[in-house]
């Protein structure tokens, strides 16, 4: 595990000093027509964009240089290089570049946007398009942990959809992505999907970076897909709903879940209490999704409810918290012995038929942007 860690984070120094020496200052309103704004966070904003050359539309992801350094920037442009080749990680084009204000790198466009934007508040989205995303997500984790990575801020906004019913998913944004093994002394990501070793970590101590950080985010996000709403507010002790979790887990007889989780079938409560299990060490694999894949999720049926304008999709399952939205508070913040290919293969193409016409983990050198 440690050589794997060693030869990642050697091939990310080599890739970032590659493109540091191509890294050129352009008008980019010379080469891009640019369109509306995708979305924006503390790093910067993402926009649509079309290479007056080719006609070839991307998203161009701007990162403010009074708060990023160049080292960052290329860092996470590398990465997400790295691990652009897999199916239901984002497309990485050949495209970067500098401004007078921002540095800048063009990715593959999702045309439906991102996962939060399909979830119901209360209800959260069918049971099959839930079951297609955890497979989809936990292929791809499964994938950046091979090759010695960490995502550190998996959340719905970070997954970006291709489809309204979910066959073709892709994980995004890299900003806070680590080396596993990499020693950490503040907290990253957002707090509703921090696993509970994250939240208690103290500067002094740090926190190693490991792989079960994206499971527990992995199955905060399954609950909310269930649910729309978020089971806790942060995994601390101070939460209630947090604090009612972890009394139920350190419960053998798992009789009397919180009302949180009454509604989750019960051999899927076990899912998620391997995926969210307290101590990191005893934390399942995000493949053990797939031995669930054929039961049920929910015990009710979605429902038609639409969502109200300006309604925040996901909301808070206890009454004694915030009325604060968790769209408010996102915006504000920045191997299994399964094989998850034959199990694929095994599955009905009802649930996990994909359109792959649009998958694109590169783009071919005529679409590439010329700066020259």
């Amino acid at each position: 595990m440690a050589s794997i860690a060693h030869n990642v984070e050697h091939v990310l120094d080599r890739m970032v000093s590659f493109y540091s020496q191509r890294l050129r200052q352009v008008d980019v309103q010379k080469y891009f027509l640019l369109g509306k704004e995708l979305g924006k966070g503390g790093y910067g904003r993402v926009i649509l964009a079309n290479d007056k050359k080719t006609g070839q539309r991307m998203a161009l992801k701007f990162i403010d240089k009074s708060r990023n350094s160049q080292e960052s920037y290329l860092r996470e442009f590398s990465i997400a290089s790295l691990l652009s080749s897999h199916p239901n990680i984002i497309g990485c084009f050949e495209v970067f570049f500098k401004t007078t204000f921002n540095l800048v790198f063009a990715q593959e466009l999702a045309p439906v946007g991102d996962l939060f934007s399909l979830i119901i508040p209360h209800v959260g989205i069918p049971e099959d398009a839930v079951k297609r995303c955890a497979v989809q997500i936990s292929n791809a984790l499964e994938f950046i942990a091979e090759k010695g990575l960490v995502h550190m801020d998996l959340k719905p906004e970070n997954i970006l959809v291709f489809d309204k019913e979910c066959h073709f998913i892709k994980i995004t944004d890299f900003g806070f992505a680590k080396v596993r093994g990499t020693v950490i002394r503040s907290m990253c990501g957002s707090k509703y999907y921090m696993a509970p070793e994250m939240c208690a970590m103290t500067i002094s101590g740090g926190l190693v970076v490991d792989g079960s950080i994206d499971v527990w985010a992995f199955g905060v996000i399954i609950y909310c897909l269930l649910t729309g709403k978020s089971p806790w507010r942060l995994a601390s002790l101070d939460d209630d709903g947090y604090k009612r979790f972890v009394e139920w887990q350190n419960n053998v007889k798992m009789n009397n879940p919180p009302e949180a989780w009454r509604k989750i079938p019960t051999k899927i409560q076990r899912m998620f209490n391997g995926l969210l299990a307290i101590d990191y060490s005893k934390r399942s694999p995000s493949t053990k999704v797939l031995k669930y894949i054929r039961g049920s999720w929910k015990e009710e049926p979605v429902d038609s409810a639409k969502r109200k304008e300006g309604e925040d999709p996901i909301e808070m399952n206890s009454s004694e918290q915030s009325e604060d939205s968790l769209a408010s508070h996102l915006s504000t913040s920045q191997s299994s012995s399964v094989s998850i290919t034959s199990t694929l293969n095994s599955m009905s193409s009802s649930l996990l038929t994909r359109n792959t016409s649009g998958s694109q983990s590169k783009i071919s050198p005529e679409a590439e942007v010329d700066i020259g």
